[in-house]
C-alpha cells in the first residue's frame, strides 16, 4: 500500500488531505506512518487541506506546517462548494503548466 501511495505522490501535481479528528489523533500519537505520509505530502507544491470535524487551530497544534497551507473547511463551505473550488485550482494549475510548456517551446 505504501509503495502505491508513494508512486501516486511522485506522479501527482496536487494533493488533497482530508483532515479529520481521527487523522489528528493518529498524528498526535503515532509519529511513524502517519507522520511519514504527511511529510511526503508536505513536499508537494500544491497541498490542499480540507478540514472535516476539526478546526485549523486544532490542526495547528499538531502540524503547524500543514495548517499554514490554508485550505477549506466543511464548517464554512459545503462539500459541493469545496469540490468546485478544488476543480478551479486544478484548472488553474493545468493552465499554468500549459503556459510554462508553451514558453519553453514544448507542444502538448
Amino acid at each position: 500500500m505504501r509503495v502505491a501511495i508513494d508512486r501516486g505522490l511522485v506522479s501527482s501535481r496536487m494533493g488533497i488531505v482530508l483532515v479529520t479528528p481521527a487523522m489528528l489523533e493518529k498524528l498526535s500519537t503515532d509519529r511513524s506512518v502517519a507522520s511519514n505520509e504527511l511529510s511526503a505530502l508536505l513536499r508537494r507544491n500544491l497541498l490542499v487541506p480540507v478540514m472535516h470535524g476539526v478546526s485549523f487551530e486544532e490542526l495547528d497544534q499538531v502540524s503547524p506546517t500543514l495548517a499554514s497551507r490554508g485550505g477549506f473547511s466543511t464548517v464554512e463551505d459545503s462539500i459541493e462548494d469545496i469540490a468546485v473550488k478544488i476543480a478551479e485550482l486544478v484548472s488553474e494549475l493545468h493552465d499554468e503548466e500549459a503556459d510554462e510548456l508553451s514558453m519553453n517551446g514544448v507542444d502538448r
